[in-house]
């Protein structure tokens, strides 16, 4: 439930600073699986909401959202929050 309220609150930022612009660039879900390997062997944990560029709008979160999603259902992160209603965070499994 607090994922999903914060996944709401990401997707109401995104909106407020999306344009309406076309991205020549498709994003990819692969990419941003790697991508947020490669941050998290840099720190051991990363804020849920840090995950996301809100500048590449509701698609960018979408993304962002499904890589995270893979990467839990391949067992190589965790996503941790100590107590309800607290800040989320994600690591690599250990």
């Amino acid at each position: 439930n607090q994922l999903r309220l914060a996944l709401v609150d990401v997707l109401k930022r995104a909106e407020i600073l999306s344009t309406h612009n076309i991205l020549s660039e498709t994003l990819s879900v692969r990419e941003r699986m790697s991508s947020m390997m490669s941050k998290l062997k840099e720190h051991e944990n990363i804020e849920f909401i840090d995950l996301f560029n809100l500048t590449e709008g509701r698609l960018g979160v979408i993304v962002t959202f499904l890589a995270l999603l893979e990467l839990v259902k391949e067992s190589l992160i965790d996503v941790i929050q100590n107590e309800p209603m607290s800040r989320i965070y994600i690591g690599l499994k250990s």
